[in-house]
């Protein structure tokens, strides 16, 4: 981004946790200066432009500045950039038989060491740029090691990576399926007190193996754990020795299973407050309860469930689903769920699974990818315990894959909302709702009572939040910020994707975006 501020030019860069960097004077002179930085002077930390050229920038047009060209850019802005290059994007399973993408071999920063002798040196001397370890194998390379000796060896691109890592902590994602997992682990263990995040790739079959040759693991520092099977594992769980798979761990905070199935007591499970279960081999109703047992602190809660996880769950409960203990997470504040049905047919019912929770203190709520049945389903129980979730506030629909109803039974179900987040749903029908002071169901007025369906429409909601709405408006959403407004219950906040933005201009509606700017805090997301 670039600003004009006395008389000078200041270039701002954002990393990946959205923090914004100024970059110096020296820096700026660099960008636009004529003088290329040598490696000779970056070795040096030195800075390659002098006092005349800084007083140069500062004193010239920004007009008559000269065209900077890539060859030109300081060291600082280059490693930025190759910064945000070595970043492994983050793979989240969306479906049950979702094949898992290769990971990407060479990694980023092995690919720039072979651009130029400047870019060779500015990488391999960057220690942050080695942080994020990506080890793999294809299957063409496997077939070309000289002998199966060959396979059991060390892999010399991680003895460099940790070399050129310096003391700084690891970001490490491993795929196991053409790599000795014994050497792999022994290579890396040595480092092991730098851990910071570890996310394995796995055939169900070798897990238990790859788990034993973690048990004596010492990871102080290590927060995350993922861990993901190729393929989709519906059978019983292959056998997994009762004992932690970490010697210790104690900073691990956050625990993503994706098709997957653990010894649910094992050490590492405990003491968690974030735990993502993707399609996993579904546990019975006793190791499930002593999981959110062993961790009382746990916030953050994700389940995503599937055709063959619904059939475990009804089997385990039966008819006495009523009669188990519930299972208690005091501290829950976020819950998502997901449901992703094999066969259109599937009869499976979302309540068996909501009836087992108890979650006092749960302020935001997520449905992803629900349909009707799973929609009238879930507002009928909630409508039902309302009064067990106080602290409910937010609430998110992510892919909505058939049409579902927009009436009272939503707001007596979530009464008490302060946002609403609305991904990949047809907004119009809420922003209708939210036009009206209070709800108006079609037939409420046949009925001798109807003070049950006629409701405040969430007197305290503030925030609004519409994205990947094709058949979204732009005048809808104006309409329900001038009628809240009306109300007396505004809309403190409005945000929309650059979609959305795109879509009313096109339709010559500018003049609405700007009203509805000055009336409320309208965010671009």
């Amino acid at each position: 981004m670039q600003t004009e501020h006395s008389g000078r030019i200041q270039f701002q860069v954002g990393d990946s946790n959205g923090n914004v960097r100024e970059l110096t004077r020296s820096m700026t002179a660099d960008i636009l200066g004529s003088t290329r930085p040598s490696i000779h002077d970056w070795d040096k930390d030195t800075d390659s432009a002098s006092d005349s050229e800084a007083s140069f920038v500062e004193s010239v047009a920004p007009s008559a500045l000269p065209i900077a060209f890539i060859n030109q850019l300081p060291n600082e802005l280059l490693t930025l950039i190759f910064s945000f290059g070595s970043q492994l994007p983050h793979f989240e399973l969306r479906y049950p038989l979702s094949p898992v993408p290769p990971i990407r071999s060479p990694t980023f920063a092995e690919t720039m060491m072979k651009t130029c002798r400047r870019w060779r040196q500015l990488v391999k001397h960057t220690p942050s740029l080695w942080t994020n370890l990506s080890i793999s194998r294809s299957r063409s390379d496997l077939d070309r090691l000289p002998s199966v000796a060959d396979f059991q060896k060390p892999m010399s691109s991680i003895t460099s990576a940790l070399q050129r890592s310096s003391n700084l902590l690891l970001d490490i994602t491993i795929d196991f399926t053409h790599i000795s997992s014994k050497t792999t682990i022994r290579q890396l263990s040595s480092e092991s007190e730098r851990w910071r995040s570890l996310s394995i790739f796995v055939q169900t079959q070798n897990l238990p193996a790859i788990l034993s040759h973690l048990k004596d693991i010492h990871a102080p520092e290590l927060q995350t754990l993922e861990i993901t099977a190729h393929k989709f594992h519906d059978g019983d769980l292959p056998h997994i020795s009762p004992h932690g798979f970490f010697k210790s761990s104690p900073r691990l905070s956050t625990v993503s299973l994706n098709r997957v199935g653990l010894r649910w007591s094992a050490s590492p499970l405990r003491g968690l407050t974030t735990l993502e279960l993707r399609f996993v081999i579904w546990p019975n109703h006793t190791d499930f309860q002593n999981l959110f047992s062993n961790s009382p602190e746990l916030q953050n809660l994700k389940l995503h469930f599937d055709t063959h996880a619904f059939a475990r769950l009804d089997r385990g409960s039966g008819n006495s689903s009523m009669m188990r203990p519930l299972i208690k997470i005091p501290c829950l504040r976020t819950l998502e769920l997901r449901f992703i049905y094999h066969d259109s047919s599937s009869t499976h019912n979302v309540i068996h699974l909501l009836q087992i929770f108890s979650l006092p203190a749960l302020e935001e709520l997520t449905f992803k990818d629900f349909g009707t049945a799973e929609w009238c389903r879930s507002l009928v129980y909630f409508r039902c315990y309302a009064k067990s979730y106080p602290k409910l506030r937010r609430l998110i629909l992510d892919r909505v894959k058939d049409i579902i109803y927009v009436d009272s039974s939503l707001v007596r179900a979530f009464p008490r909302l302060t946002s609403l987040h609305l991904k990949g749903v047809y907004s119009s029908a809420f922003c209708h709702l939210l036009c009206g002071a209070r709800t108006q169901d079609v037939g409420a007025r046949r009925l001798q009572s109807s003070t049950s369906y006629n409701v405040e429409v969430w007197p305290h909601l503030e925030e609004l939040v519409i994205e990947q709405d094709q058949e979204g408006k732009i005048d809808l959403v104006a309409e329900a910020v001038r009628a809240r407004t009306q109300m007396g219950r505004p809309l403190k906040t409005v945000q929309l994707d650059r979609q959305f933005f795109d879509k009313a201009e096109q339709e010559g509606q500018r003049d609405v975006i700007n009203w509805m700017k000055q009336t409320t805090k309208v965010k671009y997301i």
